[in-house]
C-alpha cells in the first residue's frame, strides 16, 4: 500500500462529516500527495508531506492526552495539519559550491513560494474550512500545531498559551508533530538530494 493509498483509506474510514469527500477531492487537485514536507531537513523529497502527515497520525494515536478525543478528530488534525504546504514547494535548478571540491555545481532543489501567504497553521484551518467544518478544538490544535516555532508566538502573542490551557489537543498535536519530525530525520540520516533549497517560510522540523 502506498502512502497515498493509506492516507485515503484512513481519511475515508475515519472522517465522515459533511464536506469530507469534497475536501479529499480538492486535495487531489493539488500536489499534496507528491509534495515535500519541507525544502530541507525532514521530508524534503517527493511524497514527504503525505508521509509526514501519516507519521503524525501514528504518533497522535499513541498520545495519552489525545485519547480523550474521537478517532475522527485525531485523524482530521493529524492528516490535515499541514495542508497549507500544498502547492507551495517547487523544484528548480540551482547552483551551489561543493564544499569538498570547491567547484560550483548544478542541482535540483525545492524553493518555497506560497501562493496564499496567510501564515502556517491558520492557513491550514482556512483551507480545510473551505470544504469541511472543524470543531473549535480541532481548529485550535491545527492553528497552533507549530507551538513555540509559530511566528505569532515568537512575535509576542500570548494566544498559544491560552489555547494550550483550554484545549489539551493543542499540545498533543504539537508533540506528535515534533516526534514525527525527529523520527523522520533519524530514519533518513542524511539530507535528501532534493533538500537544501530556499527556506521553507516556516520553522523546519515542525
Amino acid at each position: 500500500m502506498t502512502s497515498k493509498e493509506r492516507f485515503v483509506e484512513i481519511f475515508r474510514s475515519q472522517v465522515t462529516r459533511p464536506g469530507a469527500g469534497e475536501l479529499l477531492a480538492w486535495l487531489e487537485t493539488t500536489d499534496f500527495f507528491e509534495a515535500p514536507a519541507g525544502a530541507k531537513h525532514h521530508g524534503a523529497y517527493p511524497g514527504g508531506l503525505v508521509d509526514h502527515s501519516l507519521n503524525v497520525y501514528d504518533q497522535l494515536l499513541i498520545d495519552l492526552d489525545a485519547r480523550a478525543y474521537s478517532m475522527e478528530t485525531r485523524a482530521v488534525c493529524a492528516l490535515l495539519h499541514d495542508v497549507c504546504k500544498a502547492d507551495a514547494y517547487h523544484l528548480e535548478g540551482r547552483r551551489r559550491k561543493n564544499p569538498d571540491t570547491g567547484r560550483w555545481e548544478d542541482y535540483r532543489g525545492y524553493v518555497f513560494r506560497d501562493p496564499l501567504p496567510m501564515g502556517h497553521g491558520e492557513k491550514s484551518v482556512f483551507l480545510i474550512q473551505r470544504h469541511m467544518e472543524l470543531s473549535d478544538e480541532e481548529a485550535l490544535a491545527i492553528r497552533w500545531h507549530m507551538g513555540a516555532y509559530d511566528e505569532a508566538y515568537r512575535g509576542g502573542s500570548r494566544a498559544l498559551g491560552a489555547a494550550m490551557d483550554c484545549c489539551a489537543l493543542v499540545l498533543a498535536l504539537h508533540q506528535a508533530d515534533m516526534r514525527a519530525s525527529q523520527e523522520e530525520k533519524r530514519e533518513r540520516g542524511t539530507p535528501h538530494p532534493y533538500g537544501g533549497g530556499a527556506a521553507d517560510g516556516c520553522a523546519e522540523g515542525v
